[in-house]
């Protein structure tokens, strides 16, 4: 369930601004029903209270302090519901140096060192990652909360920074670490694994290569692909070849095995190379654009690809589910509420509120 200011949320305004993405609120709010409810005004506060009673989780992602100042912090509602599981997603999370700091996805993937990492220095992002990948963190963390509770009866907090999150996924990072006080020995070359398959020196063996009408990642890292790759280029002599006897050689001899790949696939279209690498089983995928990717057969097999109707009958593009369960797989079933959709609903099921109670709420400015 949702919970939005009377006025709804900032986002719905960004997404007004632009016409066709505001189909994009239901792709984050689809199946969700949406209550207003004014949390400054003392009457809003009271029924987030009440309404905490009858939940299992509350998640807040709100400017760090706002909900403590209210007198709504974990440590307040988890008097009123001593089960409540409090998420609180944050740009670095709580008792921190940078606790008081305000962050969006593009704060977190900059201090969590992801940025950098990526070469992407001078320029935002082009996945909200930040965003993200935090709230999937998010919701392992209060399902293992949740199992806790199963088996003591006690609610807890769940603390989630951003910049934590990416931070966990800068392997970058974690190796500069690992090698901090690795010494070389003489005539020893040093190798960083980031730089090697993910910098932009790279390496030839785990990159894209150009066709002639696309691109197509592929890797061939083992002898046993590149052996593969040989007999698929129509060069077999070059198995044998001291050059490229084993990995370490292919790596120092990099700009060769690239000149290789390169020519053998200027004239080749990117669909006849993922077709020739697959039947040698060797990793390969095209790289699929904005565009091109919401018509990847595997994506539309799997239900990626899916859509729901709107009220007004016009269709509404959307991703599928990602989680696939056996027994209980879900469906996509309502549209993104307007802002206070289910008040009367929501107020009347939980808090046995008449249809005058909610009109007098509204009247107050309290929802």
């Amino acid at each position: 369930m949702k919970v939005e200011p009377p006025e709804g949320e900032t986002m719905r305004l960004w997404m007004m601004m632009v016409p066709h993405m505001k189909d994009a609120m239901t792709h984050w709010h689809r199946n969700k029903k949406c209550i207003s409810l004014n949390i400054r005004n003392p009457e809003g506060a009271d029924l987030l209270r009440k309404m905490v009673g009858e939940f299992d989780v509350l998640i807040e992602n709100l400017a760090p302090g706002t909900l403590d100042k209210l007198g709504l912090s974990y440590n307040d509602l988890i008097k009123v519901n001593p089960r409540l599981i409090y998420c609180s997603i944050s740009g670095f999370g709580k008792d921190a140096p940078y606790s008081h700091r305000v962050a969006f996805d593009i704060i977190a993937q900059a201090t969590g060192g992801i940025m950098s990492a990526m070469g992407l220095e001078h320029r935002p992002p082009g996945v909200f990652f930040g965003d993200l990948v935090s709230g999937a963190y998010a919701a392992m963390g209060i399902l293992t909360a949740l199992r806790h509770r199963d088996k003591t009866g006690e609610g807890q907090l769940v603390d989630i920074s951003m910049q934590d999150v990416m931070y966990f996924h800068n392997f970058a990072a974690i190796e500069s670490r690992m090698k901090k006080d690795y010494v070389l020995k003489e005539g020893e070359r040093e190798l960083n694994i980031i730089k090697l398959l993910a910098g932009e020196e790279g390496t030839p063996m785990w990159r894209s290569y150009k066709a002639k009408d696309g691109y197509v990642a592929m890797v061939f890292l083992t002898d046993r692909q590149w052996k593969a790759m040989c007999d698929i280029m129509g060069h077999p002599e070059y198995k044998d070849d001291p050059r490229f006897s084993d990995i370490i050689h292919r790596v120092r001899n990099g700009d060769q095995v690239e000149g290789i790949i390169n020519e053998f696939m200027k004239d080749k279209s990117a669909d006849e190379i993922e077709k020739a690498l697959d039947e040698a089983r060797i990793p390969c995928g095209q790289v699929r654009d904005v565009i091109g990717v919401n018509d990847d057969p595997n994506l539309v097999a799997r239900g990626m690809i899916d859509e729901l109707e709107h009220e007004d009958g016009h269709k509404i593009p959307l991703p599928g589910i990602p989680i696939k369960l056996s027994k209980s797989p879900g469906k996509i079933n309502t549209t993104c509420p307007e802002v206070g959709e289910n008040n009367e609903e929501i107020y009347k099921k939980y808090l046995g509120f008449s249809e005058e109670d909610v009109r007098q709420l509204k009247e107050k400015g309290a929802i």
